[in-house]
């Protein structure tokens, strides 16, 4: 069985194929030097991969537990590690940039997984193929948007708390909203 660390690492590094590719970059330091992959923008954008395509594709949206928090939904397993800490398989994040030692996953997760997350990035890009670019701060404000985080947040700070559970079915019948300029 993949577990969430695992498939998050594969997920980060299909964005950083993906951020390489809409940069035109073409080798891993010129990644390593020039991107803005923080700890919130990948969580983030994890968030977003894992939404996308959840009404008719259970296969990511299964295996994690999102939160709603103050920055919007959040992984609290992957966050939790990163809280230990930031060392991955083969990349380190922090809060201004990934540094990636290898450019392919060191783990292999099952086929339908890394087929599930092909889907979904391919999702995202045919709706905005620059979204990979945005910074960190349109990326929470435009997870604010969705009502699955709006009520389940509402529902926290009505009980005087800042983080609660986001049911999945939720963010399955969400609007998936992933405009920018909504942001």
């Amino acid at each position: 069985m993949d577990n969430k660390i695992e498939i998050f690492e594969t997920i980060v590094h299909k964005l950083k194929d993906w951020f390489m590719q809409q940069n035109k970059m073409n080798s891993i330091e010129d990644f390593n030097n020039n991107n803005d992959f923080s700890i919130l923008k990948l969580i983030k954008l994890h968030f977003f991969v894992t939404a996308i395509n959840s009404n008719e594709d259970n296969t990511l949206i299964n295996r994690f537990d999102f939160f709603a928090m103050p920055y919007g939904p959040v992984e609290t397993d992957i966050y939790s590690q990163i809280k230990i800490s930031c060392e991955f398989s083969n990349f380190s994040i922090d809060n201004f940039k990934a540094n990636f030692t290898e450019n392919i996953p060191s783990k292999t997760i099952s086929p339908d997984l890394i087929t599930s997350i092909d889907a979904s990035i391919k999702s995202i890009k045919e709706i905005d193929s620059s979204f990979i670019n945005a910074d960190a701060g349109s990326l929470v404000e435009l997870t604010h948007k969705w009502n699955s985080w709006k009520t389940i947040y509402e529902e926290a700070r009505n009980n005087g708390i800042y983080s609660k559970p986001i049911p999945r079915e939720l963010i399955k019948k969400d609007n998936k909203i992933l405009n920018l300029e909504l942001a």
